[in-house]
């Protein structure tokens, strides 16, 4: 899944993989559902912890 995708991801290119909103994913991120650190002052999301999400999290599976 995302193969081509780098490792590392911004804010910004996780939200056009799942194709949310900028406050969806801000929130996603906020309330602890997709792991972020910030670097620079921006989010920066790892592709694996992007995958664990899409593929085990309650928030989609529910």
């Amino acid at each position: 899944m995302f193969e081509r995708e780098p490792d590392l991801l911004t804010r910004k290119q996780c939200q056009e993989l799942l194709q949310i909103s900028k406050s969806k994913i801000l929130e996603l991120i906020h309330e602890g559902w997709l792991p972020a650190r910030k670097i620079a002052g921006r989010f920066r999301i790892e592709k694996s912890d992007l995958v664990d999400f899409v593929e085990n999290s309650k928030y989609w599976n529910d």
